[in-house]
């Protein structure tokens, strides 16, 4: 079975440069090529991650959901939330705890799953738990309301927060007891 799926693997790559060569000949392929190499040049130059021509071209590569590229040692020094945080934006959806933690040892951080999974799910004002070990940054789901960021109460004594408020106590002048 291995030689006939060989012979398959061949034959649709053959059929894929045939392709490729066609598309080449193209004008457009022209400028194409030249705004690539300046996008991996400005990408280098502002020290982000290089993106592909799978990316670009919009081609699932057989890994269900996008693709995400992440060098080695990119989230060097954060805490492993704050990364988390930074490859499920870079991402644009969500994803299993597998893979955010794959992305982070990758990027330089050394993380506890458990601890992670805890950090992520307590995180509610920015990360969604959307499955089961599944985390999306909640601005992708902006139909989902998560309410104010809590605000302190507005008490006040004279037009003053009560914290901020001074209690005057009247003095109480000492009266002489008896005659």
């Amino acid at each position: 079975m291995a030689g006939s799926l060989n012979e398959t693997i061949e034959k649709l790559k053959s059929e894929i440069e045939e392709h490729v060569v066609a598309l080449k000949s193209e004008p457009a392929w022209a400028e194409v090529e030249k705004l690539y190499r300046a996008l991996g040049t400005i990408e280098e130059l502002a020290d982000t991650p290089h993106t592909s021509l799978v990316e670009l071209f919009g081609i699932e590569d057989g890994v269900a959901g996008k693709s995400v590229r992440v060098k080695d040692g990119e989230f060097y020094g954060l805490e492993p939330l704050d990364a988390a945080k930074r490859f499920l934006k870079r991402k644009g959806e969500a994803a299993k705890l597998d893979v955010i933690m794959e992305a982070l040892i990758t990027g330089g951080v050394q993380a506890d799953k458990d601890t992670l999974r805890m950090s992520l799910s307590r995180s509610t004002w920015d990360v969604a738990k959307v499955g089961d070990d599944l985390y999306g940054l909640l601005e992708f789901y902006p139909h989902v309301k998560r309410g104010g960021r809590g605000k302190k109460a507005a008490a006040a004594v004279n037009g003053e927060p009560v914290a901020a408020a001074v209690v005057a106590v009247e003095a109480i002048p000492d009266e002489p007891t008896g005659t």
